[in-house]
């Protein structure tokens, strides 16, 4: 779960963006081609020009003009026939067809623009061949206008933004450092200026304010100069005290986007918007009150000084309070990051992590940025039948193939995966916001979502299948469950609830779900795997996390689904759940809004999950946002233990993955039904009763909770009903035998009261003569059957004469009757 700024404006930052495959419809013959862009189209024989179109790039686009623009680039060393391609814009749904004749030359440009073709934030362009499929190139960015982006080098670089748009010409190639900034002035020295001090604190006049330190001997012009927080796009530079770094001296900044107490970052950028001078990030509180302030100035620690010291040295402020920074502080990474907010308490009843409490970074720096974001790592996933490669998905449109390089996770370069791909909808558009994943048993990706970041403040909570061998750069869902209505008075149509849906999914196979008797609460019986026809061999657990439940769904292969089961966690939030194969039980993960609890479920006796074990969070993990959770299997054990990989969603560092080990064997005891100790067994006391007497009748060895019948035959009459205990032992007390019941040898059968037929246990049992009419404590219940008794332990009736010789002769002929906790039959 991203806990601030949630959808709203998300850093673009220099990486390259993801092909996608999208629909389009032809709008021929309105384009404008500016003489600049004329000059590169020429003349030339259709049979000369190749058919390597994959050339084709858009290398610069404008969203903010009048009409909006995208030009295109032939980075072949030949002509290239582009009739017929076509752009689209995903937002409005718009196209444009390259017009007949649409012959670019090698290396030159050409812009496609239309007064219908409109652009948007949040947009994403793409390039098609002429067949309309064939996906080329694309372009996404976020909840902002481009105005002016373009790629450096042409054709083949990254996007950044422009200083002024090169529309129909190359784009200018990126200021080489050691010179000047541009139309901002002088900023040749700009490597000695470093951010010394930054506030989020509201007083004027340094009202969320940062400063720049110059340690060179030349005054450094900052004028060109951009600036971004932890989620906005670089933009211009709020600068009241003006705009240079005196040599040897400090300049006050203001943010230009407002910086949160809850955690944030500055970035500064020099002109080209992609080459950062510095960046600072910091933790809950920690630049407020007073400042986070380096000590010393420009080259030390970062600190949290009670008092602030803007225009000026440090040292005064270095020298006097220093608050204690949130754990863990921020960083000054390149990359985004976002410190821990919302913690809670840990979960009461916790035991030691049985494992390692030491953590290590396990994944390279700044891994897995891309241009929507360089965080939101939120669910992880190790194959299971591969336990070197590890999935991994993040709440903006993407997800990684993972494989294990030394001591480090790192992209697969296989197949397209080198920097992930990106997933869609079923319509081809959209931005999952995955938060889960998990690899079902047909090797398919299962990822969750709780919205479509396009549309953030409306709750979908989902579960997308894709196909992980897919080419290309983008994931394409082959089904869509849509739980959102089944949610319906647990997740409310509101904004606030679009974030707090589906944040983790596994995979449970029936075999463990059978075995252990676990109850399917829509129909009150035991799971019985045969009705959902089309489920394949296990339901899928989602991990809500605005109630911190599991709701375990058989999902059919249509896309229809049914709800099997509701479960509580322990949690009050749930953002992880694993399956363990090893274990035989579910992991249940908080992150800090628990202190990083989690909770070990099984299956109880009633066939319920409930909680198992509570453990708490590794004393050397950082409490943050730790969302993913995985965990490898026994087979990669050694000395005892094996790996247990998390993932921060906040990037914390500029790393999201951090692991640590766990015991190979964590001493659990059995779960589901108790088996039977022996095969069932009834016993009857007294065995020898006059008609209108009483007995009472003892069985084991029978399946727990389950209701039987106890009859009494030559004819057959039904002397009770009870439910075995959870040791699979029943009683009925003072049952009474009915007075015109014939004298002479009889049987007492036990059988389940859902398959009367099938008996599972009788014994024989004799009755007498009445002797001047019934006897016994109560008269026989209409009906003939017997009312079942209390199974009080105390209050007992005394034991006859007759009763006692009978249990004396049975104990010397061997039969021994095990008294065990019994059940009531009222």
């Amino acid at each position: 779960m991203c806990r601030r700024h949630c959808g709203g404006v998300l850093k673009l930052l220099s990486r390259p963006l993801a092909l996608s495959v999208g629909s389009a419809v032809l709008l021929a013959g309105l384009f404008a081609v500016p003489a600049a862009a004329t000059a590169d189209v020429v003349s030339q024989d259709a049979d000369q020009i190749p058919a390597a179109a994959s050339a084709l790039r858009i290398n610069e686009i404008e969203t903010n003009g009048s009409p909006d623009w995208v030009e295109l680039m032939n980075t072949a060393t030949e002509p290239l026939d582009a009739s017929g391609f076509v752009l689209n814009g995903r937002e409005n749904g718009v196209t444009l067809t390259l017009p007949s004749n649409t012959v670019i030359a090698a290396g030159a440009v050409y812009v496609a623009e239309s007064s219908t073709f409109k652009l948007k934030k949040g947009d994403k362009v793409s390039l098609f061949a002429a067949d309309s499929t064939t996906s080329l190139d694309s372009y996404e960015w976020g909840d902002f206008h481009l105005d002016t982006y373009g790629r450096v080098p042409n054709g083949t670089g990254d996007f950044v933004q422009q200083a002024a748009s090169s529309k129909g010409a190359l784009n200018p190639a990126a200021t080489d450092p050691g010179e000047g900034g541009g139309d901002g002035g002088d900023d040749s020295g700009w490597q000695s200026v470093k951010i010394n001090e930054v506030t989020s604190a509201n007083d004027d006049p340094t009202h969320d304010a940062y400063e720049l330190v110059n340690t060179g001997d030349v005054d450094v012009d900052v004028a060109a100069w951009l600036q971004s927080d932890s989620t906005s796009l670089p933009a211009a530079i709020s600068a009241p005290n003006g705009t240079v770094v005196p040599a040897r001296g400090y300049l006050v900044l203001l943010s230009n986007q407002g910086l949160s107490s809850d955690g944030d970052s500055v970035k500064v950028y020099r002109a080209d918007g992609s080459t950062i001078v510095d960046s600072v990030g910091w933790g809950a509180n920690d630049a407020q009150p007073g400042s986070w302030s380096r000590c010393a100035d420009a080259t030390g620690a970062w600190a949290h000084t009670a008092a602030s010291s803007f225009g000026a040295s440090n040292a005064t402020a270095c020298a006097g309070t220093i608050i204690a920074p949130s754990t863990p502080p921020g960083g000054g990474v390149s990359c985004q990051t976002e410190a821990a907010s919302g913690n809670g308490p840990a979960i009461a009843g916790g035991i030691a992590w049985p494992g390692s409490q030491s953590a290590v970074v396990s994944d390279n720096e700044c891994q897995f940025v891309t241009s929507l974001s360089g965080q939101d790592v939120s669910g992880l996933d190790i194959d299971p039948s591969a336990p070197t490669v590890m999935w991994a998905v993040k709440n903006k449109s993407h997800a990684y193939r993972l494989v294990k390089s030394g001591n480090l996770w790192v992209p697969d370069t296989a197949n397209g995966w080198s920097a992930g791909k990106n997933i869609v909808f079923p319509s081809g558009g959209g931005q999952p916001d995955s938060e889960g994943i998990t690899v079902g048993p047909d090797g398919f990706l299962y990822i969750t979502t709780e919205r479509d970041n396009a549309a953030s403040g409306v709750p979908l909570d989902s579960v997308l299948r894709f196909d992980p061998n897919e080419s290309g750069t983008t994931l394409h869902p082959t089904v869509q469950w849509d739980l959102t209505a089944d949610l319906a008075g647990v997740i409310d149509p509101v904004k606030a609830d679009s974030n707090l849906g589906f944040e983790g999914i596994t995979w449970v196979p029936d075999s463990y779900l059978t075995t252990n008797a676990f109850i399917d609460q829509s129909t009150g019986k035991t799971y019985d795997p045969t009705i959902y026809e089309g489920h394949g061999t296990g339901l899928y657990f989602g991990a809500l996390e605005k109630n911190g439940h599991l709701y375990a769904y058989a999902l059919n292969a249509d896309g229809t689904f049914h709800r099997v089961a509701s479960i509580a966690t322990g949690l009050p939030m749930i953002q992880e759940t694993q399956w363990d194969a090893d274990a035989q039980r579910i992991w249940a993960v908080a992150d800090n809004s628990s202190a990083g609890s989690s909770t070990l479920l099984k299956i109880d006796a009633t066939g319920a999950f409930v909680v198992d074990r509570i453990y708490d969070r590794p004393t050397g993990l950082p409490n943050n946002n730790n969302e993913g959770f995985a965990i490898a299997p026994s087979s990669t054990c050694v000395n005892g233990v094996k790996e247990v990989i998390r993932a921060d969603d906040g990037n914390n560092g500029g790393h999201s993955l951090w692991s640590g080990t766990i015991s190979c064997d964590l001493a659990l005891g059995p779960q589901g039904p108790n088996p039977p100790a022996s095969s069932p067994t009834v016993a009857a006391t007294p065995s020898t009763v006059q008609a209108g007497g009483v007995t009472t009748i003892v069985a084991e060895g029978l399946v727990p909770d389950t209701e039987y019948t106890i009859v009494l035959h030559s004819d057959p009459v039904t002397l009770g009903s009870v439910v075995a205990d959870s040791t699979g032992a029943l009683a009925l007390r003072d049952v009474r035998i009915p007075a015109d019941t014939t004298a002479g040898a009889h049987t007492i059968t036990v059988a389940a009261a859902s398959d009367p037929a099938t008996v599972v246990a009788s014994i024989p049992f004799t009755v007498t003569a009445a002797v001047g009419g019934p006897s016994g404590t109560a008269p026989t219940p209409a009906g003939g059957a017997a009312k079942p008794a209390s199974l009080a332990s105390t209050g007992a009736q005394p034991m006859s004469g007759i009763a006692i010789g009978t249990l004396l002769l049975m104990l010397g002929a061997g039969f021994v009757v095990v008294r065990r906790r019994f059940a009531s039959a009222e």
